[in-house]
């Protein structure tokens, strides 16, 4: 389901938000959804994305620290 529609997401539950993040910066921030337009199986083009995600995710915890 989606996560900012879930009662968890509601309540602002941590593991919540990350996922939510993360979503966003997989189809913001990479060509994840190019890859599965492509035909990319949906696990492969996760696996091909990992460390975009964690690269954007370890920036912006450097800068909001």
């Amino acid at each position: 389901g989606r996560v900012g529609r879930s009662a968890a997401g509601r309540a602002l539950d941590p593991d919540a938000v990350t996922r939510a993040v993360i979503a966003s910066i997989r189809h913001q921030d990479t060509p994840y959804d190019e890859l599965l337009m492509s035909g990319v199986p949906r696990d492969e083009a996760r696996a091909q994305i990992r460390t975009a995600i964690d690269q954007v995710l370890e920036r912006w915890r450097r800068a909001g620290g």
